[in-house]
């Protein structure tokens, strides 16, 4: 029979790390889609140009806030866990989303390049660029997001599904 896991005060520093990220990363978020609808709201689909690169600033700040919400939620979580493997699963975690974020924010400000293209080659160069841009930071953050869940005994808190919606 499989011991329960010792349940330990919570430790202060993490719960107020953790509150303060959550917060933050709701407020980023909603910052972000404020910065879009107002970018959008100024766009004028008739002048035969596409929106500003700041919809990419706006979409960023969307990705940023989801991603530092959610290592709010890794500190949160880790406030009653204890060990060095579990806070070296935790660091290689955050490194992880900090990388993907990083991709998303890259690929984001590089996709935005799409509008600018006037022939299909312009346009398939910039989803090449952007899907690239991505790989780059996106590929090793979820490598040691991986490595981090099994050393931390943890599970992934954020996740995305893409649908072709055949």
């Amino acid at each position: 029979m499989a011991a329960a896991p010792v349940r330990h005060p919570p430790n202060v520093l993490f719960n107020l790390a953790g509150v303060v990220l959550i917060v933050g990363g709701i407020g980023l978020t909603l910052y972000g889609f404020a910065d879009i609808l107002r970018v959008m709201d100024e766009f004028d689909p008739f002048r035969g140009d596409g929106p500003p690169v700041a919809v990419a600033d706006g979409a960023a700040l969307i990705f940023w806030g989801i991603i530092i919400f959610t290592i709010g939620r890794y500190f949160w979580r880790g406030a009653r866990r204890r060990g060095a493997r579990d806070r070296f699963g935790r660091l290689l975690i955050i490194a992880g989303y900090l990388l993907v974020g990083a991709g998303l924010d890259a690929g984001a400000h590089a996709g935005v390049q799409l509008w600018n293209g006037r022939t299909g080659d312009d346009m398939q160069s910039a989803v090449l660029h952007a899907l690239l841009m991505f790989l780059l930071w996106a590929v090793p953050g979820g490598v040691l997001a991986t490595i981090g869940f099994r050393l931390a005994d943890e599970v992934a808190l954020a996740t995305a599904e893409a649908n072709a919606g055949l």
